[in-house]
């Protein structure tokens, strides 16, 4: 008989990604809920087969009342802590008839959950945030089920991603595909001209490229549909032709078109991320830009753990960038 499962994952894109593995084992043989939130809806075509909830990624009173009466109207035999907010971790002391199995942080400033709280979970996964970690972020989320990255197979009902990557009207059949990032950019002090020098180093090794930029408005839209030939996601594929045709920008893609067109490029390149997070779950080859401000010893250590967290175990190719777009421009060079 199936167990009734309840999973809260109300974070970001790139969380959402980081727990598919762990959330489809345990699809495999129980019934699940899972609560996500308006960051990471938009991923829900991954969890067919998952009865969803929608709640802010700040909870408001509103969503702490419903989901306790949900648990209260269901008869749920475990429940997943994903995301590490503080009101998730006092349910188990309401609950205790619940078994509840939790990501747990242990922090410089505080810990989530305090210490004495910790006791009423059945079973938990421990990320450091003041020394490195042992396992990244996904195989900790496997941790909860004694499982490895090696061991899981489970990735069957991913096969939509699988799918004809020429159902995108015009896209190329080969292609390199860079994603852009607008914070990325302005932490380097990089604009349009930067932008473009990268963009010719990448038309010396590819004969298409396939870039996409933040799904926010910011000032780079009217530049990129403006200068490059264009699909525009929310005008149903419409295809605008410009003089760079081999130099495609995908305007407003969405999440699901966006694992697509990764699925489909021969090599993926921009900063880690939720991009990074993708390509590793469909097994893609992929080039990821840091730029790390390493200005004393603390912020090294700050930055070594935090990449243990999220990227360890993982054989990542990466870049380390500062705003010498020169010297940028000769390290992409050598990876692409």
């Amino acid at each position: 008989m199936k167990k009734k499962i309840l999973i809260f994952k109300n974070d970001r894109g790139g969380d959402l990604i980081s727990s598919i593995r762990l959330i489809h084992n345990l699809m495999k043989d129980n019934d699940v809920d899972i609560y996500l939130s308006e960051l990471n809806f938009n991923f829900k075509f991954l969890l067919k087969g998952c009865n969803l909830k929608k709640v802010n990624y700040n909870l408001t009173l509103t969503d702490k009342l419903k989901i306790l009466i949900n648990i209260f109207r269901n008869k749920y035999k475990e429940i997943f802590i994903l995301t590490p907010k503080n009101f998730f971790y006092y349910l188990p002391v309401i609950f205790r008839n619940i078994k509840f199995n939790a990501i747990i942080v242990n922090g410089t400033k505080r810990n989530r959950p305090p210490i004495f709280l910790r006791k009423f979970l059945n079973k938990t996964s421990i990320r450091h945030r003041t020394k490195t970690n042992e396992l990244n972020i996904i195989e900790s989320n496997l941790s909860l089920l004694d499982l490895n990255i090696k061991d899981d197979q489970n990735l069957e009902s991913l096969k939509l991603i699988n799918s004809n990557e020429n159902s995108i009207p015009n896209l190329p059949k080969n292609y390199i595909f860079f994603h852009f990032k607008k914070r990325f950019f302005d932490e380097l002090n990089w604009g349009t001209k930067e932008f473009d020098d990268i963009i010719k180093v990448l038309k010396t090794k590819y004969n298409n490229i396939v870039f996409s930029s933040d799904i926010e408005k910011n000032k780079y839209d009217n530049y990129f549909f403006s200068n490059f030939t264009s699909i525009d996601f929310e005008q149903n594929y419409k295809f605008t032709k410009k003089n760079e045709k081999n130099i495609i920008y995908l305007k407003k893609i969405d999440p699901k078109n966006l694992f697509l067109v990764i699925k489909g490029s021969q090599i993926v390149l921009g900063p880690h991320g939720l991009i990074t997070q993708i390509s590793y779950l469909l097994d893609k080859k992929n080039i990821n830009l840091f730029n790390f401000k390493i200005r004393n010893l603390e912020d090294y250590h700050h930055q070594k753990i935090s990449f243990s967290e999220w990227y360890s175990n993982m054989n990542l190719k990466f870049i380390l960038l500062n705003s010498d777009i020169n010297k940028a421009i000769k390290k992409i060079s050598k990876f692409i």
